[in-house]
């Protein structure tokens, strides 16, 4: 008789065992499926080093409209898996260039020829790039949850990740052609050219597949231990601004 209270008594022990360890189980690891928000760009800041603007051009330049901002907006789809304070998001998102066409001028040895040394960009109708890739973001918590009896939580997500983005659409480019000497050199321009109707003299080159380096730092706020929303900034090959809203289960 009291072999069998044993082994009933070792058999409940393992059956409510293994139904703690179930319940623990999910809260370990934890699932998201978010959508994401960014909007992109190449600071001016940047861009100066490398290429003038309507401020050192000549009064009498002829080229009206300041360089064209690098810019754009992105949208994704991404899915985190959570653990207690490691996160791998893995995602997928398309960026849509709103650059518009304008004239950039390099800072090379030839400075003082503005008008003639430099190309007209214009961006194709559907420029932009489709990126997928995957980031590892560590999770250091400043409000848990359990503190809020499972209301709201608050954390900082420091991060990083690689990538690779597939290129859609073009860039034409208007390059300058000689001219002779006591001629007018603005009409030999790229800028003139564009204007003038003709056609472009090729396409800016861009490899059809370039990596992505992702540096990322987030403010996580858990509502309910259920709805999620990052606000985020930092590195996404060009600097970025957003927002993640997304479901925990």
């Amino acid at each position: 008789m009291t072999s069998v209270v044993l082994v009933a008594w070792l058999a409940s022990a393992a059956w409510a065992g293994s139904d703690e360890s179930d319940v623990q189980k999910p809260a370990s690891r934890r699932h998201e499926v978010s959508l994401r928000v960014r909007g992109m760009g190449a600071p001016k800041s940047i861009l100066d080093t490398w290429y003038t603007d309507i401020e050192d051009w000549p009064s009498d330049f002829g080229v009206d409209e300041p360089r064209p901002s690098v810019k754009g907006y992105s949208l994704g789809l991404e899915y985190v898996m959570k653990g207690k304070t490691t996160n791998g998001i893995f995602y997928v998102d398309y960026f849509k260039s709103t650059m518009t066409d304008g004239y950039f001028d390099d800072r090379d040895d030839n400075f003082e020829d503005h008008l003639h040394d430099g190309h007209y960009l214009e961006p194709s109708k559907g420029l932009g790039f489709v990126t997928l890739g995957a980031d590892v973001a560590y999770e250091v918590h400043i409000l848990r949850t359990e503190q809020t009896k499972g209301k709201f939580g608050l954390s900082f997500l420091p991060g990083g990740g690689l990538g690779l983005m597939i290129v859609t659409g073009h860039i034409d480019q208007w390059k300058p052609v000689p001219y002779e000497e006591g001629t007018d050199p603005a009409a030999a321009s790229a800028y003139a050219r564009y204007e003038s109707g003709v056609a472009p003299t090729t396409e800016l080159k861009i490899p059809p597949v370039l990596p992505v380096v992702d540096i990322n730092l987030a403010l996580r706020l858990n509502f309910g231990d259920r709805v999620v929303v990052r606000l985020e900034g930092g590195l996404h090959n060009l600097f970025y601004y957003g927002a993640t809203a997304g479901v925990m289960f």
